[in-house]
């Protein structure tokens, strides 16, 4: 879709925007970005620390749900994480692979089953998708005969019958305790469900046929942690539970064979939008003997030139910090090079105290919404940073900045100290020590005793 500049699609101020989401609206500032999305479908060379970045902002340039295809599962897990630190987890989905071919007679994990429908959810709200090149290829059931997303809400009355029923429809495995996804439990007015895509399972509490309250819960513990307004719970199994034909088995002398159904249909009902190193994505379509899509109208980004009217060219950080003074270093010297630097600390308490120790730089945090200038300090889950130069900033985690001895190693040293204190060696030593300043002290004692001795003799024989 060609979109004009005087045409771009503005977005809603959202409030609960991610702090990073700054560095999105600085490329979208750039004409050049502006030109790529106007020109798309289009080559461009894309370093790769930023292809995350790049992916999202060219989604709020363009203003609608965006497909991205990247070779392997590895690499679309990667790029969908990256991009979700610069505009939030709901705007992007992943569509990894099944995990099994159709045929082989086994049935995907539930947590990919979870995966794969919540994608074709947020691509339908116009999100970011990043599917890899086998997820592409794969057949999906038609959308009839697929199972139901369930939304769950204080205040709704699903009946505790059929919440269990729609669970079981949806491919929940119905046990005795909720321990692993795509499990569900009931007990009395209790229905546990661990969602496919949730950290935590879910109680959901209800009175008569109301859900009074829904709280997430250990699965080890089975306490509850926090209370939950709503939920979504993703499907557990690809067909309707009761669409599934029942499998007797084989019958004596039935020859095994490989049934893949034949009313499987592409997963999206367009051609992708976008390629990541399509020349790596064709190598997996023939490798895996998979139905090859047609790229001649998608936009191409690769990380090598070839002479693409396009580039975004960035570096990876290349920080050798062995403690603060030499951390001080390298962020003086970005400071000096006129970057703007911004360290990603997963918790606030961290960036916080680590904002103190600075002695010869001054850092500022930086919360949602504000420009970041200079050096600043932000909550985020970013694990992966870059040095863009040409744009005068540089994302840097925290832990490549300040690198902090690893716990592997305390324990290793403990345990050091441990098996040095309890050697032999050091046993024999401590031992020997301890016989002899025994062994002085009995001497001691012994030459007192005597001399005690020797004066009431002569005492005894004075008096005689």
């Amino acid at each position: 879709m060609t979109t004009h500049p005087a045409e771009r699609f503005v977005r809603p101020i959202v409030m609960d925007r991610p702090v990073l989401y700054s560095l999105v609206e600085r490329l979208r500032a750039e004409e050049r970005l502006t030109e790529f999305a106007a020109a798309m479908p289009a080559r461009a060379r894309v370093s790769e620390p930023v292809l995350p970045l790049v992916l999202a902002a060219l989604h709020e340039e363009v203003g609608r749900g965006l497909i991205v295809v990247l070779p392997e599962d590895a690499d679309a897990r990667d790029a969908a994480e990256a991009a979700s630190w610069f505009i939030g987890d709901e705007q992007v989905g992943l569509f990894p692979s099944r995990g099994v071919h159709w045929g082989s007679g086994l049935e995907p994990p539930p947590h990919l089953v979870g995966e794969r429908a919540r994608a074709l959810a947020v691509l339908e709200r116009g999100g970011l998708v990043c599917a890899s090149a086998t997820a592409v290829a794969e057949g999906l059931p038609p959308v009839a005969e697929r199972a139901e997303v369930l939304r769950v809400a204080r205040g709704d009355e699903p009946g505790i019958d059929s919440l269990a029923e729609q669970l079981a429809s949806a491919g929940y495995e119905r046990v005795e305790r909720v321990e692993e996804r795509g499990q569900f439990a009931v007990r009395g007015g209790l229905v546990d469900v661990f969602p496919t895509t949730g950290r935590e399972p879910l109680r959901i509490e209800l009175f008569g046929d109301e859900i009074e309250q829904i709280r997430a819960f250990s699965p080890f513990t089975q306490r509850a942690l926090r209370q939950v307004e709503e939920a979504t719970v993703f499907p557990a199994g690809e067909r309707r539970r009761e669409l599934l034909e029942i499998d007797l088995g084989m019958e004596e002398g039935e020859e095994a064979f490989a049934h893949v159904p034949d009313d499987l249909v592409p997963p999206f009902d367009r051609a992708p939008d976008i390629v990541w190193s399509p020349d790596e994505v064709r190598a997996v379509w023939e490798e895996e003997k998979l139905r090859a899509l047609p790229l001649d109208a998608v936009t191409e980004l690769s990380p090598l030139p070839q002479g693409q009217p396009f580039s975004f060219d960035a570096q990876r950080p290349a920080i050798a910090a062995r403690g603060l003074s030499e951390a001080e270093n390298e962020l003086g010297g970005f400071l000096r090079q006129g970057l703007d630097v911004i360290v990603a600390f997963p918790h606030r308490g961290e960036a916080l105290r680590q904002q103190t120790l600075l002695r010869r730089v001054s850092a500022t945090m930086l919360d949602p919404g504000e420009t970041p200038e200079g050096l600043t300090f932000a909550v985020s889950p970013a694990r992966r940073g870059f040095v863009w130069r040409e744009l005068g900033f540089a994302l840097l985690p925290d832990t490549q900045v300040f690198r902090k001895r690893s716990a592997s190693r305390r324990r290793r040293s403990r345990a050091s100290r441990a098996t040095t204190c309890c050697s032999p060696t050091a046993a024999t030593i401590a031992y020997t020590s301890r016989t002899s300043r025994s062994a002085r002290s009995a001497a001691t004692s012994a030459q007192t005793r005597r001399r005690r001795c020797c004066r009431s003799s002569a005492a005894r024989r004075g008096t005689t």
